[in-house]
């Protein structure tokens, strides 16, 4: 039996979480029973992974929502490559990729991956595009239960919902900390290191997370925090002033973009994820993995994972003293952060692997690409 065709399609090249499942999808799937292709504009990361793996890849740009050549051009691959299923990520593709599905007589499977893609549902542009995913969709993917609410309260099905947590490779993530990163950045080993690492967006809370540097440093000195992620220079420009009003030029480090993620989490003393409202980020799992010590905050998925006090310790978001009372709790108390970090450690693996993400997507694809499932499309669409 030949191996499913599955098309991959994302609005964005990334770096970022959906990306990165993306990539994992598409080259970890079952060779034997899965074929990928994978739809995106046209990017410097996750085009570059996808090609340099491999994976058959097709760059299409195009313009405003209601501009048809993303769907028409979609519709034209999906036939030459006879595509068994579209499975597509983040909520604009998702409109595009149901659409598609209409025009080619193929199933969509939709992908949500946080909340704040929803954001825009009360207005006419989001409204619209939601009731055509509601109804054309074959199945939603979330990847944590405070996105199911929010698609259940926007009148989706619960019966088409299907929860996937992210899965990581955990073994790349248990590397032991040589000391590059502080000789890069000339700190002591008796300097103490806090950081995030997440791409400067306005839902990531940085500016919570500098307000709680500065009180963490009237209270312990002897600290360094570090902010890794991609720079968006228009919304990192109030961040970057808030680092000097508050006189954190030489305490407050941006790394800009980085591939040596677990290197950097290795070195690190404290994990911080200060965002105001996420799904479930690829970037806390591997801190777990990291065996760090975390301060998170209750922003939707994250608290379907961190138990407070077993494995991170969790805050409300928007909340620059409760986030630094916590960092301090953990740079003052070297056992509970050890603990903590053994926990999510053993947590890390036994329920968010990256097999057994992978499994699961397998499971879910098979269902939607049988026979039966067959014939369930063509009394939906009719004949092609």
């Amino acid at each position: 039996m030949k191996p499913y065709t599955i098309l991959h399609t994302i609005d964005s090249g990334g770096p970022g979480g959906a990306e990165t499942l993306v990539l994992n999808l598409a080259t970890k799937l079952d060779p034997k029973r899965f074929r990928s292709i994978v739809v995106l504009p046209k990017g410097p990361w996750l085009n570059r992974k996808l090609k340099d793996s491999g994976v058959i890849v097709f760059e299409v740009d195009w313009g405003a929502w209601y501009d048809v050549r993303g769907p028409l051009a979609l519709a034209s691959i999906i036939r030459r490559e006879k595509v068994d299923l579209i499975h597509s990520h983040l909520a604009g593709q998702n409109f595009y990729s149901c659409l598609a599905g209409i025009l080619t007589s193929r199933k969509t499977l939709v992908t949500y991956h946080g909340a704040i893609e929803l954001k825009d549902a009360k207005g006419f542009k989001g409204a619209l595009r939601l009731w055509f995913v509601r109804n054309v969709a074959v199945g939603v993917v979330v990847v944590c239960n405070d996105v199911r609410n929010v698609l259940e309260e926007q009148g989706f099905s619960s019966a088409k919902i299907v929860r996937v947590h992210n899965g990581i490779d955990t073994a790349r993530f248990a590397v032991s900390g040589n000391g590059d990163l502080r000789k890069e950045l000339n700190i002591p080993g008796a300097v103490k290191l806090v950081g995030m690492v997440a791409n400067i967006r306005e839902s990531k809370g940085y500016d919570f997370f500098v307000r709680a540097a500065r009180k963490v440093l009237d209270i312990i000195p002897n600290v360094r925090f570090l902010a890794v992620g991609d720079v968006d220079p228009t919304i990192a420009g109030p961040v970057l002033k808030l680092v000097d009003e508050l006189s954190l030029k030489d305490t407050f480090i941006f790394l800009g973009f980085r591939e040596d993620i677990p290197e950097i989490l290795s070195e690190l003393d404290v994990f911080v994820l200060a965002s105001t409202r996420e799904g479930l980020p690829l970037v806390m799992l591997e801190a777990m993995a990291a065996r760090k010590p975390m301060v998170v905050t209750r922003c939707g998925g994250p608290q379907e994972v961190i138990e407070d006090g077993e494995t991170g310790l969790l805050v409300p978001p928007c909340d620059a003293d409760a986030l630094a009372m916590k960092i301090c709790q953990l740079l003052r108390n070297r056992d509970l952060a050890s603990t903590l970090g053994a926990n999510a450690l053993v947590k890390v693996n036994r329920e968010f692997t990256l097999d057994a993400m992978i499994n699961k997507y397998e499971s879910l694809y098979e269902t939607h690409c049988s026979p039966e499932s067959e014939a369930s499309l063509t009394s939906m669409f009719g004949a092609q």
